[in-house]
């Protein structure tokens, strides 16, 4: 039997949008599996909405995209915990190795957009050489150009997203996010 091939994306999902839903399409043309991966600490230091509240989004676009090859996987806060530094980012790198660690039998890639993919970007990324070496990389096409910071800018201003920025359920609970006082 072959070993499962699993593709991670990791992102701020800050909201998850249309967008990622259509990487995660992209994806599963490719692999057995493919594993959303909410950052609990940016690498690059992106202020990002409550991570509890960015899990229930992520849930909520897996259990709108109904494919069960499709999982959130909450790791980071773990990964996080673990550090003995509570200001240093969770890296791709560390995300990537536990997840190796979770499927020993998986072959693993790292899902990135555009964005990251472009070499100016990617020479950031902690141990970016490292990753290319032990695991491959799985660069997506962006066919559907929706930004969360413009979902959160409209938002903000009282513009909930429509179904074509993202699924129904993840604007309610953006909606609520934005309503918690402990948001901000």
């Amino acid at each position: 039997m072959a070993a499962a091939s699993i593709g991670v994306l990791g992102s701020a999902f800050n909201p998850p949008h249309n967008g990622h839903a259509d990487v995660v399409t992209q994806a599963l043309a490719e692999f057995d599996r493919v594993l959303l991966v909410p950052s609990y600490r940016h690498a690059f230091g992106k202020n990002m909405l409550p991570y509890h509240w960015r899990l229930q989004m992520v849930a909520a676009l897996v259990e709108n995209m109904a494919d069960e090859r499709v999982a959130l996987f909450d790791i980071e806060e773990s990964l996080a915990e673990a550090q003995r530094d509570p200001t240093r980012p969770v890296y791709t790198y560390d995300v990537l190795a536990e997840t190796e660690r979770q499927f020993p039998n998986g072959k693993i890639a790292f899902i990135v957009g555009p964005d990251n993919a472009a070499t100016s970007t990617w020479q950031k990324f902690y141990r970016g050489d490292e990753i290319l070496k032990r695991w491959c990389l799985w660069p997506a096409a962006e066919r559907i150009p929706v930004r969360s910071s413009d979902i959160r800018a409209q938002a903000e201003r009282g513009i909930f997203p429509s179904p074509a920025q993202c699924p129904p359920d993840v604007a309610r609970l953006l909606r609520a996010c934005l309503a918690d006082p402990s948001h901000k």
